[in-house]
C-alpha cells in the first residue's frame, strides 16, 4: 500500500468540502477519481499531494506519516523535501518555463533536489525518450504542440522517481486524438516504471482505462 488516508476532513469557512474520506492506493495502481465539479476531487488531490493540510485525519505515503490526528507530522523544509522526493504533479496547464528547452525544464526539479548536472541531464534525457520526445529535447515550449508540452510536464514530474504521480485533469485542454495518446502514455509509464498514478478527471474514457475508479459526491465517496 503506497497511500493510506483515513477520516480526512477539510472545510473552507462554513463550507465542509471533505467529509471524512478514507482511501488507500496500491503500489503500481492507476486510480481515477471522478465526480461533478464541486464534489471535492481537487481538494482531496491537493491534500494527498501534501499541497494542502486537512483539518483532521491521517495520511501516510510510502511508509511516512505526513499528517496525523494531532496535525501536521512533517513541516516546513522537511515537508517540502519529502514532496520533492516522493510526489510528482501533472496539471491541466503545463506550467513549463518558456525560456528553457524541454530538456532543461525536465532537469529543473532534479537540480533543485541537489542532484548533479550530469545526473539530472541523464535522467531527463531518458524520460524524454520514454515519453516519445527524444527528437525534441532542444525545443522550447513555444515550439511544441500542446500534447508535446504535456509530455514534457509528465517527464518533469517523474524525474525524481516519485512514489506517486498525481494528475489533475491532465488531458482537459487537449484534442481527442492527443488525449488518447496521453492516456496510453500513463499506462505505458505504469508498465515500464511500476508507477503509481492518481488521476482526477472528468473524462469517462480515461477513467474507464484505470485499474479502479472512485466517484465523489458532496465531499464523500459514493
Amino acid at each position: 500500500m503506497i497511500i493510506k488516508a483515513h477520516d480526512i476532513h477539510k472545510s473552507f469557512g462554513n463550507l465542509e468540502v471533505l467529509k471524512g474520506i478514507d482511501i488507500s492506493v496500491d503500489r503500481g495502481e492507476v486510480l481515477s477519481v471522478v465526480g461533478a465539479s464541486g464534489a471535492g476531487k481537487t481538494t482531496l488531490l491537493q491534500i494527498l499531494g501534501t499541497l494542502s493540510t486537512p483539518d483532521s485525519g491521517m495520511l501516510e505515503i510510502d511508509g511516512t506519516t505526513v499528517f496525523d490526528g494531532s496535525g501536521r507530522s512533517l513541516k516546513g523544509d522537511a515537508l517540502a523535501a519529502f514532496r520533492g522526493r516522493k510526489i510528482g504533479f501533472v496539471f491541466q496547464e503545463h506550467h513549463l518555463l518558456p525560456e528553457f528547452n524541454a530538456l532543461e525544464n525536465v532537469m529543473i526539479p532534479a537540480l533543485i533536489a541537489g542532484r548533479s548536472e550530469s545526473d539530472s541531464r541523464a535522467a531527463a534525457t531518458r524520460l524524454l525518450g520514454l515519453v516519445g520526445l527524444q527528437g525534441r529535447v532542444s525545443h522550447k515550449p513555444s515550439e511544441l504542440s500542446g500534447g508535446e508540452q504535456q509530455r514534457v510536464a509528465i517527464a518533469r514530474a517523474l524525474v525524481n522517481e516519485p512514489a506517486v504521480l498525481f494528475a489533475d485533469e491532465p488531458t482537459g485542454n487537449l484534442d481527442s486524438a492527443t488525449k488518447q495518446e496521453i492516456h496510453s502514455l500513463f499506462f505505458n509509464l505504469r508498465d515500464s516504471l511500476s508507477q503509481t498514478i492518481v488521476i482526477v478527471t472528468h473524462d469517462p474514457s480515461l477513467a474507464a482505462l484505470c485499474d479502479r475508479t472512485l466517484e465523489m459526491k458532496d465531499g464523500r465517496f459514493v
